[in-house]
């Protein structure tokens, strides 16, 4: 096995195809599995198991973001400069996406979510917890979309490991990723043998950082330090770190069992596999997988609710449609949408938004020498 060139074009593409092969993930347990008292054909499909665990195409995205978070950061000056660079990759494509899911939920009364009210934007827009603007606002906050929800862990991810790795330096910041990760995986384990314990602030802990998921992200990091200096015990420790993170998806509050735990591991093995061999990588480089990588984003945020309401839709319009067909056209024409905003509106808005960015980098900058 070798490990892929620290920065190659082979390298990013790889990374897209499992962008890719993510995406395709969720979708098909949104479609299949997600929804079974909405959508018309109900449970038929929903214990298929390429379905019924699609939802760790998300765990897939966590530790493709643990990869690449130190591509980030080495370009970066400082923390604010860290994070408002996360931002303007976050923002243009939420703004854009929030707003056409706004603007087109009155047309599809089938949402599962509802219709939606215009307080249902700010946690996308902030990219903070709805429960904490609601602990704000003094009243339950409610968010566009329920795949936002790994936006808001990856923003938290985000916070941590910048704040880690400009206090810490490069070669703590995993290990202390990993350690926050054991804490709530700790927690979890204690309050299932100790249900009665009073473990009010790993509670607090654990629902403030979203820590349990850390497992993905250190490992993904781990992987990076592989792939830029192919070190053999470093890829057993990024290996003993996702398998970790995939054992701990019994506790994610999924209630499920070692079916899950066995997709999980393949995940991981998939992932590894592409670090490690070449063929593996050629065949994620695909241009279908590629592409799907590109739009992956955009299409994360606007599908689930639209998906739903338009499969309900069409099988009330051709009930002679076969019922494993009726996501097609729906997902099809939602591919096409994504598309348009990753092509087109996510980088112009980026363009016109990049100058509030090099003002706030200047501002730091004067803000630091000013200090001096």
């Amino acid at each position: 096995m070798t490990a892929p060139a620290a920065r190659g074009r082979q390298r990013i593409e790889f990374l897209d195809g499992l962008r890719g092969l993510a995406i395709v993930l969720v979708m098909l347990f949104h479609a299949y599995a997600r929804w079974p008292d909405r959508v018309p054909y109900g449970a038929a499909y929903a214990g298929v198991p390429p379905l019924r665990y699609g939802w760790l195409g998300v765990e897939l995205f966590f530790l493709i973001s643990g990869f690449v978070i130190f591509l980030t950061l080495e370009k970066t000056r400082n923390f604010p400069d860290f994070m408002t660079r996360r931002w303007l990759r976050l923002f243009p494509a939420m703004l854009i996406c929030s707003a056409i899911v706004f603007a087109s939920a009155p047309l599809l009364p089938e949402r599962p979510a509802g219709l939606p009210h215009w307080r249902d934007l700010l946690p996308g827009l902030s990219l903070i917890e709805p429960s904490w603007w609601g602990w704000l606002l003094e009243s339950p906050q409610d968010v566009l979309e329920g795949a936002f929800w790994s936006l808001f862990v990856e923003v938290r991810f985000y916070a941590v490991a910048g704040c880690l790795y400009f206090w810490l330096g490069r070669d703590r910041t995993i290990a202390a990723i990993a350690m926050l990760f054991g804490v709530a995986l700790a927690y979890r384990v204690l309050h299932d043998v100790f249900p009665v314990a009073r473990l009010h602030w790993l509670k607090l802990y654990v629902e403030i950082t979203g820590a349990q998921y850390f497992g993905w992200f250190a490992a993904g990091a781990l992987y990076y330090e592989y792939a830029v200096h192919g070190r053999r015990a470093t890829l057993c420790q990024a290996v003993a770190c996702a398998v970790l993170a995939a054992l701990s998806t019994w506790y994610v509050d999924r209630g499920d069992n070692a079916g899950a735990i066995a997709a999980a591991l393949l995940v991981v093995l998939v992932f590894s596999l592409a670090v490690c061999t070449r063929r593996v990588r050629a065949a994620l480089s695909i241009r279908p997988l590629l592409w799907l990588g590109f739009v992956s984003y955009p299409l994360y945020l606007m599908h689930e609710n639209a998906l739903i309401a338009c499969i309900i839709g069409l099988g009330r319009a051709a009930p002679w449609l076969p019922a494993p067909l009726l996501p097609v056209a729906p997902a099809l024409a939602l591919l096409a949408l994504a598309w348009l905003v990753a092509r087109y509106a996510e980088p112009r808005l980026r363009e016109w938004l990049r100058p509030l960015y090099d003002g706030g980098r200047r501002a730091i900058g004067a803000g630091r020498v000013a200090s001096v």
